[in-house]
Formats: C-alpha cells, sequence, structure tokens
C-alpha cells in the first residue's frame, strides 16, 4: 500500500488516499468522487490516462494534482 495525498486545483483540498498494486488513476478519482477530473504529477506534466496504473509511477507520500482538462483555442462567434 502507498498514500498517496491528491490536492484537487482551485479548491485548496488535500485529500488523501491508500493505493495498492493496480490502482488505475481513475480509481483514484472515483474514490475521491471526482468524475470530472484529471491526475497528473503536477502542473506541466502529462495526465495519467483513466486505465493507467498509477502505483508503479508514484512514490509512498507523493502529493499529486486533480484538475479539470481546460480548454485551449476556444473560438466564440458574436
Amino acid at each position: 500500500m502507498k498514500n498517496l495525498s491528491v490536492v484537487v486545483a482551485g479548491s485548496g483540498q488535500i485529500k488523501d488516499v491508500k493505493i495498492q498494486p493496480g490502482t488505475t488513476a481513475g480509481d483514484v478519482l472515483h474514490e475521491l468522487n471526482l468524475p470530472d477530473y484529471l491526475l497528473s504529477k503536477g502542473p506541466g506534466e502529462p495526465f495519467f490516462a483513466a486505465a493507467e496504473s498509477v502505483y508503479d509511477k508514484v512514490k509512498d507520500g507523493e502529493k499529486v494534482f486533480a484538475s479539470t482538462k481546460a480548454e485551449v483555442g476556444v473560438t466564440v462567434c458574436a
């Protein structure tokens, strides 16, 4: 088991979660009730795919980030 601290972007919340081998990014987000969020190791880092196992990619006690995917280049017509 590993302990993770998940920082929820825009809320200031930090949620602690325990993961085991095979735990996916989607599992973590589901457990924390953050269905519209994506998980990453930090700003500027790529997001984990929902089905991607995060256990081997994080250290015990590490802080990871949950954020919504920003829309870039949206054109608004008047």
